[in-house]
């Protein structure tokens, strides 16, 4: 069964029949409301630094344009943990899901809101799908703002059952499934940990410093030839994170594998420079260059489409030599 399918679209079945509700109703059923609402329901929303510390569960392809699609998206309430949590509640990040109401993608868009809100986009294309997802958290957002209450909480029991419903009640409204999509998306989101947290572990010593800068910079775009801070290639990245404890690598990808020193590659350790032909390389003048991170996971300027992104290792299988520029000193 899909996750999600944007609920079952309660904030429909709420108007169509309210206007049937008698005055005496309406006002015990309010009181009822007040009753069940009393008290703490959820977490406060969380405002520190906007990444994902803790990936595991996200797919790779996804993880760098979540980041960005969040921190491009305008308004505070939507960070990438918590557009992650949305998106494996919504589909469990599958770009082909569909569901019985017609919902699509791997944001589960409805027709007439992807027509509204998805830019001229493809709603199949999780490129398209996951930036749009997130503006359209924010325009539910701004759209209950005036509510008092924590601006996530809001918005997600907004998107999920309408905003008149949040309007109507001055906050969540008591549907046990809108309740519960909150709950559940925002526990979701804690787990993947917004960087409110110490921050994702990285291994001890010289090395710490230059894996923590590339985690940094998960999400940034790449531009050819930039270097940063606002954008990277390929090469310029890794040489910006050695120049954080010190070490001056050559500024392009075939200088850095000459700079070496190689490693045989059957040993990896954080730190270390893995390259493959690219798109514009070859066996013998490699143009792309990557860092090992540990736990399995390589980050690298990928290309204009991806921008910086956490991958698998296991993706990387045409690399042609290893470098370990920390082997003298770390």
């Amino acid at each position: 069964m899909v996750r999600g399918a944007r609920g079952s679209r309660s904030w429909l079945l709420w108007l169509g029949v309210g206007g049937m509700v008698s005055v005496a109703g309406v006002m015990l059923f309010i009181l009822v409301v007040v009753l069940l609402l009393a008290g703490p329901f959820l977490a406060d929303q969380d405002d520190g630094p906007r990444t994902i510390t803790n990936s595991e569960g996200i797919p790779a392809e996804y993880l760098g344009l979540i980041i960005s699609a969040a921190n491009d998206a305008g308004c505070a309430e939507v960070t990438p943990a918590l557009l992650a949590a949305q998106l494996y509640q919504e589909s469990g990040f599958n770009p082909s899901a569909t569901s019985p109401v017609g919902a699509m993608g791997i944001a589960q868009f409805m027709p007439g809101t992807w027509a509204t809100h998805g830019g001229g986009g493809d709603v199949w294309d999780p490129a398209d799908a996951i930036p749009a997802a997130a503006r359209y958290d924010c325009a539910v957002a701004a759209s209950v703002a005036r509510i008092p209450g924590p601006g996530q909480e809001k918005m997600l029991a907004a998107y999920n059952a309408g905003p008149g419903a949040v309007l109507t009640f001055s906050g969540i409204p008591p549907f046990p499934e809108t309740r519960n999509y909150v709950r559940t998306i925002l526990a979701k989101a804690r787990e993947y940990g917004d960087a409110l947290a110490p921050g994702a572990e990285v291994p001890a010593g010289v090395v710490a410093p230059v894996i923590a800068f590339m985690r940094s910079q998960v999400g940034k775009p790449y531009v050819w030839g930039a270097e940063g801070p606002g954008a990277w290639d390929c090469s310029s990245l890794v040489r910006a994170a050695y120049r954080t404890v010190g070490i001056e690598l050559p500024r392009v990808t075939t200088d850095q594998l000459a700079a070496g020193p190689r490693i045989s590659g059957v040993d990896l350790q954080p730190g270390d420079l893995l390259f493959i032909p690219g798109s514009d390389g070859t066996v013998a003048a490699p143009g792309h260059v990557g860092m090992y991170v540990g736990n399995g996971q390589m980050i690298a300027a990928k290309g204009a489409r991806w921008g910086v992104v956490v991958s698998d290792i296991s993706s990387w299988t045409d690399v042609v030599a290893v470098t370990r520029p920390l082997a003298a000193g770390a």
